[in-house]
């Protein structure tokens, strides 16, 4: 069943053109029905015809996630950076920073509301993707200095000695993750001095696009979540 992204449904009761253009275009008839998130926690089935709703059903207050994840993402090229926060979202993410690293190729300078605002969007389809009731929202971008860890911070770092199945469990989790060239010793001991802990992945070394999501899902793991 297709998802949708309808931040004031609970109040209006309508869909908005972009929806409605989403369902003409995924061929959605009105027969069939479909699901309505305000990105808040709520989700509705819903039926409608010529994109107007004729009904509402089973409105659904999910359970807020028992363990969040900020995903502290370097701009990276190749459009890694957002492979990255997709794939994050669609495991779990519950906030995303993207971070101006000093080795990131990228930089959004002028642009960086316009690719918050894109990366708000990717953010937006990969809820919709993964069905889940609860939209990240994509902070501004930061620099090294403004990072603070949300929970228990971690700093993914190939040669950190400490693993992550030796990380304290906690109910949130904020995870930093560098560009291609890796993350300079001036940035990681900023970092530290703000309260992060340096931590590694196994025995590899992985990806910008990769090391988050496997970070999300290797947490996730650890708190029973696949278990449910």
């Amino acid at each position: 069943m297709h998802w949708f992204y309808e931040p004031d449904f609970a109040a209006l009761r309508a869909l908005s053109q972009e929806t409605k253009r989403h369902l003409t275009s995924l061929r959605i008839t009105d027969a069939e029905k479909f699901v309505v998130t305000d990105g808040r926690g709520s989700s509705w089935q819903v039926q409608s015809e010529s994109g107007d709703v004729t009904s509402v059903e089973q409105h659904t207050i999910a359970v807020p996630p028992s363990v969040g994840f900020t995903l502290v993402q370097a701009l990276a090229k190749s459009d890694r950076d957002e492979l990255a926060l997709q794939a994050s979202v669609e495991l779990g993410a519950t906030e995303i920073i993207p971070w101006q690293a000093g080795r990131s190729i990228v930089r959004w300078d002028a642009k960086a509301e316009r690719n918050r605002e894109r990366w708000q969007a990717i953010a937006i389809e990969s809820m919709k993707q993964s069905q889940r009731p609860w939209l990240p929202e994509v902070l501004p971008l930061a620099t090294t200095k403004q990072l603070r860890p949300r929970g228990i911070g971690l700093v993914l770092n190939p040669r950190a000695t400490l693993t992550l199945n030796q990380v304290a469990a906690a109910d949130h989790y904020t995870l930093v993750v560098g560009p291609e060239g890796g993350i300079t010793q001036d940035e990681l001991d900023t970092m530290k001095s703000n309260g992060f802990l340096t931590v590694r992945l196994g025995q590899g070394v992985l990806r910008a696009s990769s090391a988050g999501p496997a970070a999300i899902a290797a947490l996730q793991q650890l708190h029973g979540e696949f278990r449910s």
